[in-house]
């Protein structure tokens, strides 16, 4: 039996380096671009590890292997 290989598009947090998804919405612009149907260059998108929210342009987005990493869950205060 052959597994399954998974993959997502996605960037590179600028801050910590880890693979952050993008949306389909944000995945469907890059095609769209390609074909010149839309103008949109740049988004905003938040890590879900080091929770740091940067601007991306759409040429930074590439496919990464597994599965998108989980947010962490920070300790609520009393």
């Amino acid at each position: 039996m052959i597994a399954e290989l998974k993959s997502y598009r996605g960037v590179s947090c600028v801050r910590c380096g880890q693979a952050i998804p993008v949306s389909e919405k944000v995945a469907d612009l890059e095609h769209e671009m390609t074909r010149g149907e839309v103008n949109v260059h740049a988004f905003t998108v938040r890590c879900k590890v080091c929770e740091w929210e940067s601007v991306y342009v759409i040429n930074d987005i590439r496919n990464f292997d597994g599965e998108p990493t989980k947010r962490r869950r920070r300790a609520r205060a009393a």
